[in-house]
């Protein structure tokens, strides 16, 4: 069995990212843990009547729930910071949640945004990329947040890959370029799987357009960033070699 964190900052990010690659997983019988940094407590409702910050965020929680377990995601942390806000958070504390978050799940391989945040290019996006990715490298580091110790051991994830996508073609919607695509993830079979993890986020549903058009597609696509190298230029498997 081998074991995936995902590292994410809203909830349904973890959908349009990797919602096939996520399921393909589970349905062979391995295990994947997200850290999700915020509720999503600043956006849109797609009409869904919400009165405040707080009920759209205990919305989306319910929601990002739902989606996990169509998924087969095993388990979910969320620590609750504000939408739009974690570049305004502690670099030191979000780092420290994330590396809390490896010693204490373990994964193999490590999913998280490119440091350009996604196509849509978004500031949390970015905060998280660079918390995560210098998680990465100190989760395994005893010298580093020492008092985590006492809960869970220093642990050395084996690979981290960012997100990634092809050039977009001219006049596309997001321009925005990614990392080299190394591992083509065939997701085909998932598709439907992940449309409906899509659409347990409820008051997302104004992105749907965008979702089907960006994300529906008959592979996940991945840059591998650090760790094990992979056994070939371009592979099908986060997993493969190791």
């Amino acid at each position: 069995m081998f074991r995936l964190g995902c590292v994410f900052a809203h909830p349904d990010d973890e959908t349009f990212a990797a919602a096939g690659t996520i399921a393909k997983l589970a349905a062979a019988g391995n295990r994947t843990d997200l850290f999700c940094a915020t509720d999503g407590d600043a956006g849109k409702a797609s009409g869904i009547p919400v009165s405040s910050r707080a009920e759209l965020a205990a919305l989306r929680r319910g929601e990002l729930t739902a989606a996990a377990t169509v998924l087969g995601i095993t388990s979910l942390s969320t620590p609750g910071h504000g939408d739009g806000l974690l570049k305004e958070v502690d670099a030191d504390r979000l780092i420290g949640e994330v590396v809390m978050f490896l010693r204490r799940h373990r994964p193999d391989v490590v999913v998280t945004f490119g440091p350009e945040g996604a196509p849509t290019q978004h500031r949390d996006h970015r905060a998280i990329s660079r918390a995560a990715t210098a998680a990465f490298f100190l989760a395994g580091l005893a010298s580093e947040y020492a008092d985590q110790l006492r809960e869970a051991a220093p642990h050395v994830a084996l690979r981290l890959y960012y997100t990634a996508w092809d050039p977009p073609a001219p006049g596309s919607e997001l321009m925005a370029l990614s990392q080299p695509v190394t591992c083509r993830v065939p997701v085909l079979e998932y598709l439907n799987v992940k449309r409906e993890a899509f659409l347990a986020h409820a008051t997302q549903r104004q992105h749907q357009r965008r979702f089907e058009e960006l994300t529906m597609l008959p592979e996940e696509r991945f840059a591998f960033a650090a760790g094990v190298p992979q056994p070939r230029p371009v592979t099908e498997s986060l997993f493969e070699g190791l």
